[in-house]
């Protein structure tokens, strides 16, 4: 039976039909989005702050007080969690420490509010930046976004990932405008808050976007210079936190290179006897520079500058995640600008269904926790079985970044083989809003 003669099928081969669904799919889920929300603000309770905001708070009042800025940290965690939980740098302590006056509830009521703001206005700006996105697209992108299961794990945890999203989101806008003082202070505000962002400099430098290499370079020692000088016992962020999370975990949550290469020595101590350890670090360092280099090697600025631009900053957010010493699922968030590139990619230049599946598996593997598979509930390993599965299950994310990294390179490779075959064209239009 053809499909087509189904009715319920038929209609979907209909362009305003697919329109008014997804119209209607993206009204369902910004009215969940909305609802879930508001629950969360309403029933905050101090219980609910206890995984991370409760320590950004102690270390925003010790900024305000003029204190040493970890002491709350290591008084309740002591320092075997430097390597899981997010180690608040001195520039967030700051930004926070006009709050304190309101009190941890208070305070964790108007953070959140700058958390939603922050995804709302990135998801404006993401949309912006990708004018070639069809009102289907668009409302596909919006989808996508809203019903994201990092974003709802951000907004649980109070975390920062919405605003990465925002400053990497801006930093593009502005190179895209070239506004090259905004893309510095941006960059250099998203290397302060997560240190991952300072690699934007090699980036721009690598696309001949010098000015802005430059003036964020210079707008990040400055910022640092700041934050060192007007909060006291900062300087451990360079001395012992930098060190202790280069360290990477094996928790089964942590998503990226270093979080497998770390189960698989939890699992196998002796797998290289002696030399385990020394193996073991010197994959996660090699690893690390080869997905960083490749990312940078193929981001040459040939053929339409804005989609070198795009696609550049796009893969170097997805390697980043790749080989970052904690990847946790929330920290995804910031996914949704390379998936917006990507999708825009593919409405231009059509080069056929396998990127759109892709793309769609890549996002369905980000979006999955472990959760998903039959693990051990008490999270022990105590059959090959279950090690084989438990290293499996805990690398889906992982496997969706790695998709969507290598779909961006050959997006990019697509674009410098058209550069050398045609003449450049100018980027006419890369900024302008498509007609609705």
């Amino acid at each position: 039976m053809n499909p087509r003669s189904i009715y319920g099928i038929r209609r979907l081969y209909e362009a305003r039909f697919r329109e008014r669904v997804l119209l209607m799919l993206v009204v369902i889920a910004v009215g969940y989005y909305l609802t879930w929300s508001v629950v969360q603000w309403v029933t905050l309770t101090p219980a609910a702050l206890r995984f991370d905001f409760v320590n950004y708070f102690g270390g925003a009042q010790a900024a305000a007080h003029g204190t040493d800025i970890y002491a709350d940290f290591k008084q309740s965690w002591g320092t075997q969690s430097w390597v899981v939980a997010y180690i608040y740098p001195p520039f967030f302590a700051l930004l926070l420490a006009p709050l304190t006056a309101l009190g941890l509830v208070a305070a964790a009521r108007i953070w959140l509010l700058v958390v939603h703001a922050a995804f709302l206005v990135a998801l404006a700006l993401i949309l912006r930046i990708h004018p070639e996105l069809s009102r289907s697209g668009r409302r596909l992108f919006l989808l996508a976004s809203f019903t994201f299961m990092p974003v709802y794990l951000n907004l649980k945890f109070q975390q920062v990932a919405t605003v990465w999203l925002l400053l990497l989101s801006a930093t593009l806008w502005a190179a895209l405008r070239r506004r090259a003082g905004l893309s510095g202070i941006f960059i250099a505000a998203a290397a302060s808050l997560k240190v991952s962002p300072i690699f934007l400099i090699p980036l721009f430098a690598r696309l001949g976007r010098w000015r802005i290499a430059v003036l964020a370079g210079l707008t990040l020692v400055a910022v640092t210079a700041i934050s060192l000088l007007a909060a006291p016992g900062s300087w451990q962020f360079f001395t012992v936190v930098l060190p202790r999370i280069g360290l990477g975990t094996a928790n089964w949550d942590n998503g990226s290179i270093d979080g497998l290469v770390s189960r698989i020595v939890e699992l196998a101590p002796r797998l290289f006897g002696g030399a385990t350890q020394t193996v073991a670090k010197a994959a996660i360092v090699g690893a690390a520079v080869i997905v960083i280099g490749i990312t940078l090697w193929n981001a040459r600025q040939l053929g339409e500058q804005a989609w070198a631009l795009r696609l550049g900053v796009a893969a170097l957010i997805s390697s980043l995640l790749i080989v970052s010493s904690v990847t946790w699922q929330h920290h995804l968030v910031t996914l949704l600008l390379p998936v917006a590139t990507a999708t825009a990619w593919i409405t231009v230049r059509r080069p056929g269904a396998r990127y759109a599946w892709g793309l769609g598996a890549a996002y369905i593997m980000c979006w999955m926790d472990r959760r998903a598979f039959p693990l051990p509930a008490d999270l022990q390993v105590h059959t090959p079985g279950q090690a084989a599965l438990v290293l499996a299950g805990t690398s889906v994310k992982l496997a969706g970044l790695l998709l969507l990294w290598l779909l961006l390179l050959r997006m990019l490779r697509h674009e410098q083989r058209l550069a050398l075959a045609i003449p450049e064209r100018p980027a006419a239009g890369a900024l302008a809003q498509p007609a609705a």
